[in-house]
This record gives structure tokens, sequence and C-alpha cells, in this order.
């Protein structure tokens, strides 16, 4: 997540002052951000989705209170939603470059997506900690067998 932020900040910086990144433009360090930034997002997902399952089996096995799910779905209420938004910002931020590239669009607009989509991910990361603290308390309130 912090390659992600450091990523974002990089190709934002590179578009509005025109620099290179390692030899690569705006562009092409965007591709190489996106990538990175979906899958790190996906893995994130998979995390939860996976440790989620293994919670409802271990609480179903007898190994945890009825109310561990409950916070667990809760949990996830809260934190499954802001992933996907996050994702849908900064991948639509992403597509606009070639709108921008190609004159179809205004700058300016790109600019405001970016600051929309990253400001976005700053929030993001917080829930996502806040996540990940919640449910290793969850995994550490569950029985040993």
């Amino acid at each position: 997540m912090l390659i992600n932020l450091i990523n974002l900040t990089l190709t934002g910086a590179s578009g509005y002052w025109n620099f290179e990144i390692m030899g690569a433009s705006h562009t092409r360090f965007a591709l190489f951000t996106i990538l990175i930034f979906t899958i790190t997002e996906t893995i994130v997902m998979y995390f939860f989705i996976s440790t989620g399952k293994a919670i409802k089996s271990a609480i179903e096995s007898g190994l945890g209170r009825d109310e561990l799910w409950s916070r667990e779905r809760k949990l996830k209420m809260i934190l499954f939603p802001q992933l996907m938004l996050t994702i849908f910002l900064v991948g639509g931020w992403f597509i606009h470059i070639g709108a921008v590239e190609n004159k179809i669009s205004p700058p300016w607009l790109h600019a405001l997506l970016f600051i929309l989509a990253y400001t976005h991910h700053l929030w993001s990361l917080r829930i996502k900690n806040n996540s990940f603290k919640e449910q290793i308390s969850i995994i550490s309130e569950l029985e040993p067998a």
C-alpha cells in the first residue's frame, strides 16, 4: 500500500510538472502504477475474503462466538465499498489520461479526477489500516481447538 501511495504521488507530480520517472513519461508510468495498484488492492480484498471465510468456518465449528461473525460482516460492509470506490476512481482517472492526450477532454478535469482519486485513496488507507487491526482482533478472539 505504501508503494501504491508513492507511485500515485510520483504519477501525479509527473503529470503536473511534466517530468519523466526513470525514463518513463507520465502516461507510461501511470500504466505501471495502475497495474501495481490493481494487483495490490485485489490482494487486500483477497486477504479479507479468505480470512473471513476461515473465521466463518471456525465459528461454525464452535471455535468462536456468533458475535465475532457480526463484527466480521460489519467490517466488510465498511471496507469493501471503499476498496471498490478507490479502484473505480483510480481506474477512471487512468482511463481519462487517454481522453486528455487525444484532446477529447480538458487537462483540468484530469487533474480534478486525480485529486479526487488520490484523496479517496488516502481515506481508504485509513479504513484499510483499521480493518486490518479489527480482522486480527477477531482472529485473536477465536478459541483454539
